[in-house]
């Protein structure tokens, strides 16, 4: 098939201006929680009310700190189940144990977790 000029640019011009408008239909819709990609807001530095160490979470994956020390304490995955759920799991580097904790997000920095043995704990953003 044979494109005159003419048509060769109207047919650019049509593309450029559809590319846009997918842009900007696209720009319209609302943030969604990803739990596959561990999304949520998340990502950073959380720390417990107890001290002792701090918890980076990062894009679906997290790892615990020794405040004294800097030396990995465990590391696991986060899922985000909604705006106020956010589900844990992850291994001690210590004992080699697995463990895993069902989180309430009553605010954007603070995390109400209780783990599978039943003992609570609370993160909160720094």
């Amino acid at each position: 098939m044979r494109i005159e000029n003419g048509s060769a640019r109207r047919y650019i011009a049509a593309c450029g201006l559809l590319a846009g408008l997918m842009a900007t239909v696209t720009g319209c819709q609302t943030a969604k929680v990803d739990p596959l990609a561990g999304g949520g807001g998340l990502a950073g530095r959380w720390s417990p009310d107890t001290g002792g160490y701090a918890a980076i979470f990062d894009n679906g994956v997290f790892k615990t700190t020794a405040n004294d020390t800097g030396n990995i304490i465990s590391q696991g995955n986060y899922i985000v189940l909604s705006a106020q759920q956010v589900q844990l799991s992850w291994t001690s580097n210590i004992t080699g144990q697995q463990n895993s904790a069902q989180c309430a997000r009553p605010s954007l920095n603070v995390l109400n977790c209780k783990d599978a043995g039943g003992k609570p704990f609370t993160l909160r953003r720094i």
